[in-house]
């Protein structure tokens, strides 16, 4: 019996630790779907460029503490309607439940954009989560890694994200 016992204890945190995050449930859904995009860029990829000479050695250090950039994003406007990438995650407790900041929001009335961050030691982020989800735009954009503050511009920069939004007219 204590054999037992001691076998399910041991299981237990491993099951644990080998459940999916509802980002990786939304890239597993709906990767390879008609209508959908998926991009994924590999640690080792963005370590590669980092060893480039990019002139530029704070740059080269921001790609090589990243562990890898994924995107996924609706391109058919049939299904654009049908698919909400933030109620989604929402409804799952998603970023009440895993220590998620708040960094931007912005709610029009079919539309939410959220950017996210997940705190690491000593005032960095682990990841950075961009959610749009609504009628018209269906983006999700998750950046994991050692993610300095002061980096974040140039990591938005450098995968050309906007995420300018003119509230009083409701435009991108």
């Amino acid at each position: 019996m204590k054999r037992i016992v001691m076998f399910i204890a041991l299981l237990v945190p491993l099951a644990l630790a080998a459940q999916k995050s509802p980002v990786d449930k939304l890239f597993e859904k709906y990767a390879n779907q008609k209508g959908f995009t998926t991009v994924n860029i590999s640690g080792k990829l963005l370590g590669f460029a980092g060893k480039l000479d990019t002139g530029d050695p704070e740059t080269s250090k921001m790609l090589n503490n990243l562990t890898g950039i994924r995107i996924l994003s609706v391109d058919d406007e049939e299904v654009t309607g049908k698919v909400n990438f933030f109620e989604e995650m929402e409804g799952d407790g998603f970023f009440k439940n895993n220590g998620y900041e708040s960094l931007m929001d912005v709610t029009e009335s079919d539309q939410v954009v959220r950017f996210y961050a997940r705190e690491a030691s000593g005032g960095k982020f682990s990841e950075l989560l961009l959610v749009v989800g609504g009628k018209d735009d269906n983006t999700l954009i998750s950046i994991r890694g050692l993610i300095d503050p002061e980096n974040i511009g140039k990591i938005t920069g450098a995968l050309d994200v906007d995420v300018d939004v003119d509230v009083k007219k409701g435009e991108k």
